[in-house]
């Protein structure tokens, strides 16, 4: 189970984990979602542990769908698997909103999947502003967690938008 949350609390709580200095690592936090930041005691975080983290989930799930896809791991490839399936926590949507996130899977070429939680819309609707936990924002900002533009995810065609159940 989980526990639902508005979209302003998820903007909120999002946020919230800014300005902690935290260490981008690949697999590391997002595991106790009533910690009052997405890591425990290391700073460290990657993109998937950050979402589930925003979301109030853990990102290791006792859900058959991500069982079955990958031992119960919430990370990218899992959550675009999951959002293309009508079972699981995640449904693709059209068009973003605030409060979704926005994932590309891991490519073939050994290129890593992302996440981030769209925070913004400009006035034509499409994703301004997105709160992620990137290696990127970390070795330009010190901090892996920032509120950006969606620069990182319009670059890749594989990007999606999807809607996380527990969120309303």
């Amino acid at each position: 189970g989980y526990n639902m949350i508005s979209v302003p609390a998820l903007l909120s709580r999002a946020r919230s984990a800014m300005g902690h200095k935290t260490i981008y690592k690949l697999g590391a936090g997002g595991m106790n979602p009533a910690s009052d930041l997405p890591w425990n005691v290391d700073r460290q975080c990657d993109c998937s542990g950050y979402v589930a983290w925003c979301i109030e989930m853990s990102r290791k799930t006792d859900h058959p769908l991500y069982v079955k896809f990958n031992q119960g791991w919430i990370n990218t490839d899992a959550i675009v698997n999951d959002a293309m399936k009508q079972t699981g926590f995640f449904t693709k949507i059209p068009a973003p909103r605030p409060g979704c996130v926005v994932v590309y899977p891991s490519s073939g070429r050994g290129k890593v999947g992302h996440i981030g939680i769209v925070s913004q819309l400009d006035n034509a609707g499409n994703a301004a502003k997105v709160i992620h936990c990137s290696s990127g924002n970390f070795k330009s900002k010190g901090d892996a967690i920032q509120e950006t533009a969606p620069t990182v995810f319009s670059a890749v065609k594989s990007s999606i938008f999807a809607w996380c159940e527990a969120v309303t």
